[in-house]
């Protein structure tokens, strides 16, 4: 959905009630011989507790539109908040420290770590967030057991089928 770009206090006080926001949000590239436009004047809104499919051809600007929601890389043009925090200001540390806390990633490759068991791979995303052992794996233990792989907590990546690398990528992406 559009935004209208000449009523800045309604969309502030949609993008205070929006999980994900974007207004008019462009992407850039630049090397050496050219610029190359990704994205142009991107702008919608998803709701909490909604799903969106993002869909389009090879290099259509896919990665780039999640890169720059999940915070891994910076808009050229335009305003992104998550649940109201404007995000495209935020300095590396900032935004590294808000990923952890309220943006969880499920990668097409996993991105397990391979010397961790499931719980260990599960409960890091906690730890980093400033939580006890503990705390962390005993939510790590919750989580993993609620998708049936209670009896999997001590393997590691390798010794998991892809079904299950996946499943824990997810609660991974969950825990915080």
């Amino acid at each position: 959905m559009a935004i209208a770009k000449n009523k800045p206090a309604v969309a502030a006080k949609k993008q205070a009630a929006t999980a994900v926001f974007l207004q008019n949000v462009s992407k850039v590239y630049a090397s050496a011989a050219e610029l190359l436009p990704v994205l142009s004047d991107v702008s919608f809104e998803l709701q909490a507790r909604r799903s969106l499919a993002v869909i389009g051809e090879s290099g259509s600007g896919k990665s780039t539109l999640l890169n720059l929601i999940g915070g891994l890389d910076y808009a050229s043009a335009g305003v992104i908040s998550i649940f109201g925090t404007a995000i495209e200001g935020m300095n590396e540390t900032a935004l590294a420290t808000f990923r952890n806390r309220h943006i969880g990633f499920v990668f097409q490759y996993h991105h397990l770590l391979p010397d961790f068991s499931a719980l260990e791979n599960v409960a890091m995303p906690a730890l980093l967030a400033g939580r006890g052992f503990e705390e962390a794996a005993d939510m790590a233990r919750d989580l993993l057991c609620s998708i049936g792989l209670g009896s999997r907590l001590d393997h590691r990546p390798g010794q998991l089928s892809g079904g299950e690398q996946q499943r824990v990528a997810i609660v991974r992406a969950l825990v915080n």
